[in-house]
């Protein structure tokens, strides 16, 4: 059986960072908004994270299938790793 992390995001006070926390936004960050699939700003808080099986109770084609038949919204951009990565050390996980 295959596992993802996930992260939890929000659209919410994407404004304040906390530790452990990173933003997508469409004004700094064009490309990796756009490769991340969002329709808003959205902060990841990477102290939340959740191991799920990757089958059909977590995951689903959503409906019209737009990004095929594979349930992914989007991808992490390489120019966000790094921010990533160091929201990640400031857990301390």
């Amino acid at each position: 059986m295959i596992f993802v992390s996930v992260a939890f995001g929000t659209s919410q006070k994407t404004d304040r960072l906390y530790s452990g926390e990173f933003r997508i936004s469409k004004s700094e960050h064009p490309a990796a908004y756009t490769s991340a699939g969002l329709s808003y700003d959205t902060k990841f808080d990477l102290r939340k994270v959740l191991e799920l099986a990757f089958n059909d109770d977590y995951f689903s084609v959503p409906p019209h299938a737009p990004q095929g038949q594979i349930p992914k919204l989007g991808t992490l951009h390489p120019s966000l790793v790094r921010i990533a990565a160091t929201a990640f050390a400031a857990t301390g996980k």
